[in-house]
């Protein structure tokens, strides 16, 4: 066996070991269901009455909103074996787009 074909092997040995199992993503895809299934339901008039104030609601749709993301990009995107500096990317690009959800919202006076 050649020296790059060690160096192969023993790199994918290694890499497999960060991979989550089947079950972990199992697991990781109900959960993002669950939370989708909560945003969805908050599409429905009656959770308006639920809900005393759009501050709760806008609240609550937005910790899921970064919590969903926070699962998709660490789990399915791997970034938690990649260098911190692209988990800040991530970061910033979805602070960046809260803040822009933020000013459309408050353009046709949603609050």
């Amino acid at each position: 066996m050649s020296e790059a074909t060690a160096a192969v092997e023993t790199h994918d040995d290694t890499h497999d070991d960060h991979h989550p199992s089947d079950w972990e993503y199992v697991k990781i895809a109900v959960l993002l269901a669950a939370f989708t299934g909560i945003e969805v339901a908050t599409y429905f008039e009656s959770v308006f009455t639920i809900f005393e104030t759009r501050w709760v609601l806008l609240t609550t749709l937005f910790v899921l909103m970064f919590v969903k993301f926070w699962l998709v990009a660490r789990m399915f995107m791997h970034l938690k074996q990649d260098k911190p500096i692209l988990g800040w990317s991530f970061v910033s690009g979805i602070a960046l787009a809260t803040a822009v959800y933020i000013v459309a919202l408050a353009a046709f006076n949603f609050f």
